[in-house]
């Protein structure tokens, strides 16, 4: 069973609550494909800024608050940003997942990128007060 291209998809750009002098991420290094953005497919019942927390909370363990999303910096996707509360380490640490090596904030695009350093680039330029707003 491969995942088509046809089906709703999300990645998450996890953020510090509390921004930093110098920006950064969360990204998880996936077994296969190396570091990537946490994400996967939207379930049936499930909106994308429900299934944005749920990759984040299966992938990386963190829980967050999504505020933003936007269907067009990525093709074929929604990015759903997502605010974290805790402070960044700055060293990795385990997932819960088995397809997940690592977990860790991210200051510079990392090697061994599964995506090119456009996309992680177009999200760090990105100007999220153009995106719609998640908050109530």
């Amino acid at each position: 069973w491969k995942m088509s291209e046809q089906e709703p998809w999300v990645v998450v750009w996890a953020v510090p609550k509390q921004p930093l002098d110098v920006p950064c991420w969360l990204m998880v290094k996936h077994i296969e494909r190396g570091w990537e953005l946490p994400g996967g497919k939207i379930a049936q019942t499930e909106s994308f800024d429900i299934t944005a927390l749920r990759e984040l909370f299966e992938e990386a363990g963190v829980l967050g608050t999504a505020t933003n999303y936007d269907e067009n910096i990525l093709p074929k996707g929604t990015v759903v940003r997502v605010e974290i509360d805790e402070e960044p380490q700055p060293y990795g640490w385990e997932s819960e997942d088995e397809k997940i090596i690592e977990v860790g904030w991210c200051v510079e695009i990392p090697g061994e990128l599964y995506w090119g350093e456009k996309e992680i680039q177009r999200l760090l330029d990105h100007d999220w007060s153009t995106s719609r707003s998640l908050a109530s």
